[in-house]
């Protein structure tokens, strides 16, 4: 059993809440997970800043985690998902860390990641030694790299990019978990006890079929009935994409594009219909009905298509623009 994926069923999956506390507790050298300080060694260690040298010099990092920490940027609040703090030995400060976490790709906010370091700012003109983690799936999307390249940092501060699973040795979360549980193998650090040894397994697993590919998350929740026969690509005038699913069943199931969450069918398919004047009274059906007329409408737009430009289209799909 993985507790994570049983969690994440239904209505009741993990949101990014959910992650930033389980990322949080490991980050946290005083909690009671029994790594000490292990796990946010290993996290200092893959910043690539000059900030952070001293901190890999001391024999015990005492690190210190809030979630959720409140700002305010003139008038609105601004709440950072993670907050980690490096005390020196009468508790003061010395270094702070700030992780921006996004599991979902289509969450991305090309401004959010600079406003929130504004707001950080505001409070404390003259803070030092600040790093911002941006934190997200293994992606190049464009608006993930665009709201990483709005953040303009000052001098004595610092951002970085790290990814929640990526290829071996690069700067992922599962990466980093690995590496503490073969330091615990070999010996290199303190046994970890077997519950929480599972526990960090179970996460990895989760990161790695939830997070890292948001778009096969929805195909996971509720029970899908039979083959896929008919699928589209639409979108909506309000820019948002979503793929249409028609099963052998005739159920019909809509997912964003973005994120791979599974849609209300009836809403995003009456949506499009009416954008684009579409010959369904969908008021009057069911989804499934709604979903089989939409495919007929569908496959005569794209039959149309290929008459008038000689384009020979795949039976199995239909793209729609």
């Amino acid at each position: 059993m993985n507790i994570f994926q049983v969690l994440s069923q239904g209505k009741s999956r993990l949101h990014e809440t959910s992650m930033s506390a389980m990322l949080g507790y490991l980050l946290d050298s005083g909690e009671d997970h029994g790594l000490g300080d292990a796990f946010v060694r290993i996290f200092v260690s893959k910043i690539s800043s000059d900030l952070l040298k001293d901190i890999l010099t001391q024999s015990f990092i005492n690190s210190e985690v809030s979630l959720e920490e409140p700002y305010q940027l003139e008038d609105r609040r601004k709440d950072i998902d993670i907050q980690l703090s490096f005390l020196a030995g009468n508790h003061t400060e010395t270094h702070r860390i700030i992780i921006e976490n996004k599991i979902k790709i289509g969450a991305a906010n090309p401004t959010q990641l600079n406003e929130y370091y504004k707001a950080i700012l505001q409070d404390d003109a003259s803070i030092k030694n600040l790093i911002v983690v941006f934190l997200t799936p293994n992606s190049s999307a464009i608006q993930l790299e665009e709201e990483f390249d709005n953040l303009k940092t000052n001098d004595g501060h610092g951002k970085n990019r790290m990814y929640w699973d990526s290829e071996p040795n690069c700067s992922s979360i599962t990466s980093m978990i690995r590496e503490v549980l073969h330091k615990e193998a070999i010996g290199e650090i303190n046994p970890i006890n077997e519950y929480m040894r599972h526990t960090l397994k179970a996460f990895i697993k989760h990161i790695s079929s939830v997070v890292a590919h948001p778009s096969n998350r929805a195909r996971r929740f509720g029970i899908d009935l039979g083959e896929i026969i008919a699928e589209a690509s639409i979108k909506l005038h309000d820019g948002k994409s979503y793929r249409v699913v028609q099963r052998d069943s005739s159920q019909i199931q809509v997912y964003n594009s973005d994120t791979g969450d599974k849609e209300v069918a009836r809403r995003i398919l009456g949506k499009y219909i009416d954008e684009n004047n579409l010959d369904i009274q969908y008021n009057s059906l069911n989804t499934r009905s709604i979903g089989k007329q939409f495919f007929i409408a569908v496959d005569g737009q794209v039959q149309e298509h290929q008459l008038a430009t000689g384009i020979q289209g795949e039976d199995d799909a239909h793209l729609v623009d």
